[in-house]
């Protein structure tokens, strides 16, 4: 027995009414979140000299969920995962800028014997750090240079040499700028041999990234071992999915075949996890 008009229009009301009161209790998180986002996008961002505002860098997380919920949208036509999918570019920004910050860590990190080459011939020239400093900006490559501006600039406006280079190294939070800072803090005031030391840390810097590569490739077999046996398994199901269609369907509508998969999962994880951890002792 189908409902009448009357009921249709108060069911639809009530549809209506509950999703504006979710709409109105839900929407002042996200928001706040979102704003949240941005802010802390923004911060982040300029510490790497890359200068976004808050206001466009949330413009560019909901353009970008627009473009994937759309997306989405199209593909499924579910509005579940048309919200899931929609909702990553936010949730996964935290991510994308810890990676961008990362890479751009190891490159700054790649430049620094150079750096310092170009650092100690001007100090044996009888230059001093800061006239050093300043020099060597128009010889660095994108990266360390604008480290190095930054360096200069705090210089210039008043910070001692040894505080500038402190506040440089927590803001790194690097081994190698440590190597570099630290003695460079108490060879300064005690009026040591800068250039010996700046050859010294070069040297050294050298040798551990040498020594990085090597062990790189002695772990490289390690690592091919970690994506075979991470994309042995997806690749077996899509196989035998191709060759018995009604095996993958009756595992995900048993609830045998549910636990099997969910041990498979957490299996494959811990493998994935053994194998990233016994590397991580060779970096």
């Amino acid at each position: 027995m189908g409902m009448t008009v009357r009921e249709y229009s108060l069911f639809a009301c009530g549809a209506v009414c509950l999703m504006v009161f979710l709409f109105r209790t839900l929407a002042p998180y996200f928001r706040f979140r979102l704003n949240h986002t941005a802010e802390s996008t923004a911060r982040n961002l300029r510490e790497d000299f890359l200068s976004l505002s808050p206001n466009q860098v949330r413009d560019i997380l909901l353009s970008a969920g627009a473009i994937t919920a759309l997306a989405a949208m199209v593909v499924t036509r579910d509005v579940f995962w048309m919200t899931v999918i929609g909702s990553l570019p936010a949730l996964l920004c935290g991510v994308v800028v810890r990676q961008f910050r990362a890479r751009r860590r190891k490159r700054i990190v790649s430049q620094l014997p150079a750096f310092l080459e170009i650092l100690s011939g001007h100090v044996r020239a009888g230059h001093s750090i800061p006239e050093s400093l300043q020099e060597a900006i128009a010889l660095l490559p994108s990266g360390i240079r604008e480290e190095v501006s930054w360096l200069c600039q705090s210089i210039r406006l008043g910070v001692p040499l040894p505080d500038a280079l402190r506040v440089w190294e927590q803001r790194m939070a690097c081994e190698e700028i440590s190597l570099i800072v630290r003695p460079l803090c108490i060879a300064i005031p005690a009026g040591g041999n800068l250039h010996d030391l700046l050859t010294r840390c070069r040297d050294m810097l050298r040798a551990k990234m040498r020594q990085a590569e090597k062990m790189r490739s002695m772990t490289a077999q390690a690592r091919l071992q970690a994506l075979v046996l991470t994309l042995l398994p997806p690749g077996f199901i899509a196989v035998l999915s191709q060759i018995e269609p009604e095996y993958l369907a009756r595992c995900r509508e048993t609830s045998a075949g549910k636990t099997i998969l969910a041990i498979a999962g957490v299996l494959q994880l811990l493998g994935w996890l053994s194998i990233r951890r016994i590397m991580s002792v060779h970096k």
